[in-house]
């Protein structure tokens, strides 16, 4: 003997599974509508939405055809793939030329990282820039995975895979949104993404920030690409892992606190402050008097002791106390020393 379902059981049954099916469907938009997209109506991956994957590449031969391929053999179609060679002297120009058509090659005498994004921007079309240093490689679904979280003024990350080593970069992805309410508070933001391998920006915030200052950025480009989209636009990052990054030679930066060059703060600072009187904003960048120049002003008492002072002098919160207190606490142990 069947069970019969009386009709109006019947009618509530298919009431709650329809339900349950449109509620599924919300819960898997959020995430797309609490960040935006620059897309409309159809799926992304059903229109001609055209995505620039920029490498660049110095001396990076050995990594550079892995590089390549996994930017041409992305899930998403409608790409272009740059490839910028500063001035390698290894065998990276037959590498770039044994690909023909499939890319676009721009050769370059060597000028450092900030020129070679420099030329592979002037060179791209696409309405979302994704970044590739030659040594990482993308996973196949980055583009695809990226494009629902772009809007315009947005620069996206993600996290990366540590080769090698079973780690992952970050940890965690943070709140993310506009940051220029921090600096007016601190005088200075910190990194607020992942390095350049995870990192996709849309076409109108690069305009907004490029051409990047060439002097004294051999490296550490994403330096100014994070903080000026930070600045002038929203950074959001998402947890997928989309990318691998390789640890190798000098660029083992994992795990370490690496301290920038005076001349490389400078830049940084007049390049960040020049960009928000552009935009109509005060410029309030000024790193050694912030809290991120603890580290790196003399460790001595006067010194010490006034970076504390004119942090909590600025703006007083819980975050400038605990800063100066364990500031002078450190001044002290230096006059002792």
């Amino acid at each position: 003997m069947h069970a019969v379902i009386p009709v109006s059981n019947a009618y509530n049954l298919r009431f709650a599974i329809d339900l349950q099916s449109h509620l599924v469907h919300c819960i898997q938009t959020i995430p797309r509508l609490l960040i935006g997209s620059v897309f409309r109506e159809t799926d992304v991956t059903a229109r001609s939405f055209l995505v620039t994957v920029l490498i660049n590449n110095y001396n990076y031969g050995r990594f550079l055809r892995e590089a390549i391929d996994s930017a041409l053999c992305q899930t998403y179609p409608h790409l272009e793939v740059i490839v910028v060679d500063d001035g390698s002297t290894d065998e990276s120009r037959d590498i770039i030329t044994s690909y023909g058509q499939s890319l676009i090659a721009v050769f370059k005498d060597n000028g450092g990282q900030a020129s070679a994004f420099n030329a592979g921007i002037a060179a791209s079309q696409g309405e979302v820039i994704c970044f590739l240093d030659a040594d990482d490689f993308l996973h196949p679904a980055k583009v695809e995975s990226v494009l629902p979280y772009c809007r315009p003024g947005s620069l996206i990350y993600h996290r990366l895979r540590m080769l090698p080593g079973p780690g992952i970069y970050p940890e965690a992805v943070g709140s993310g949104g506009n940051f220029y309410t921090y600096a007016l508070k601190y005088r200075f933001i910190p990194f607020v993404a992942a390095p350049t391998s995870a990192l996709a920006i849309s076409r109108d915030l690069a305009q907004r920030l490029f051409p990047l200052p060439t002097r004294n950025v051999r490296s550490s480009a994403d330096d100014f690409v994070v903080k000026g989209s930070a600045l002038l636009g929203n950074v959001f990052g998402i947890p997928d892992v989309l990318a691998t990054y390789r640890i190798h030679g000098a660029n083992a930066w994992y795990g370490t606190r690496e301290v920038k060059s005076a001349a490389f703060v400078r830049e940084l600072e007049d390049y960040l402050n020049a960009k928000l009187v552009c935009a109509g904003k005060e410029p309030v960048i000024d790193f050694h008097r912030s809290m991120f120049a603890r580290d790196v002003v003399p460790q001595s008492f006067p010194e010490l002791a006034t970076l504390a002072l004119s942090v909590f002098r600025h703006h007083q919160d819980a975050v400038t106390l605990r800063f100066m207190l364990r500031t002078l606490i450190r001044a002290s142990r230096c006059m002792l020393a």
